[in-house]
């Protein structure tokens, strides 16, 4: 792994601090996402359990909505959210209520999909070689269910403002993703009967970001960071504004479900058709 890799990786394991019509899916009393206890899980639904920081959060929470537009109606979503590094596989797995929070929703034997975030201090200090923490996870879920799936996710660097332009803040993105998923070949290897998958949702920010600096975005964003209706980033840090979560929502959607973005309902929110930047996205990172 190269320096540039290894500088993009450390500056990930950083990320995120505490933290329309497809908008908010849940219904008078129904809990959010978070709150909804190992008890709620339904043999009937499709469940999803994410785990992990700020930079995932939010896609996994609205994924519900869209899945649920696009047809899959039995789609039920539960996290375990720590922020910044405590969100990371080997933060969640060494701290005890974190695991066994999440070992309670793994018990029921019920959760078809556990997505975990990048990235454990291991990640980083074996050059992206290894993750015992996920493996750990990977092991109790596929015990508890084995036609669990696996997905890994990877967010973008934080603090994109430290970054003088798009092209600046993008540098070493594809090759720290290809790392990734080597990493998901290798846990692959170790599980060749599990469906495990990787995603890189970050990769949105980066394009955004490219898009605003080149004045394609108008109508829509009119900051880099500020007020989420208007901006790609909320702050400093780089939480994602509205038009990042809802286009990151559909790779989410297509690492989940398979689901193409162009097949989504027209977001008539937003003047920029997001589901052809989503589209290209995913098109740019087949080709790798």
């Amino acid at each position: 792994m190269n320096k540039k890799v290894a500088l993009f990786l450390v500056v990930l394991m950083f990320t995120v601090s505490l933290s329309g019509c497809l908008r908010n899916g849940k219904g008078d009393g129904e809990l959010d996402m978070i709150d909804r206890p190992p008890e709620d899980v339904d043999s009937e639904d499709y469940n999803v359990l994410y785990i992990g920081h700020s930079f995932g959060r939010q896609f996994a929470k609205l994924l519900e909505d869209y899945a649920h537009t696009s047809g899959i109606s039995n789609h039920a979503a539960y996290a375990q959210f720590s922020g910044g590094p405590n969100g990371a596989p080997d933060a969640l797995w060494a701290d005890e209520a974190d695991s066994e929070r999440i070992k309670e929703f793994l018990d029921t034997g019920e959760i078809d999909v556990l997505i975990m975030i990048c990235c454990s201090i291991e990640f980083i200090e074996s050059g992206a070689q290894s993750d015992e923490a996920i493996w750990n996870f990977t092991e109790y879920a596929l015990d508890r269910n084995a036609n669990t799936r696996i997905g890994l996710a990877l967010p973008w660097k934080d603090y994109p403002e430290d970054y003088d332009n798009a092209s600046e803040f993008r540098d070493g993105s594809d090759e720290a993703y290809r790392s990734w998923a080597s990493l998901g070949t290798n846990l692959s290897s170790d599980y060749p009967d599990a469906d495990i998958f990787t995603f890189h949702h970050g990769a949105i920010a980066y394009e955004l970001r490219e898009m605003f600096e080149a004045g394609e975005l108008e109508g829509d964003i009119e900051k880099l960071s500020g007020p989420k209706p208007t901006s790609i980033f909320t702050d400093a840090k780089g939480h994602a504004g509205q038009l990042t979560i809802d286009t990151g929502t559909l790779i989410w959607l297509h690492a989940v479900h398979g689901f193409e973005p162009l097949d989504m309902p027209e977001f008539t929110q937003w003047d920029t058709d997001i589901r052809v930047i989503a589209d290209s996205v995913l098109n740019e990172q087949n080709q790798q």
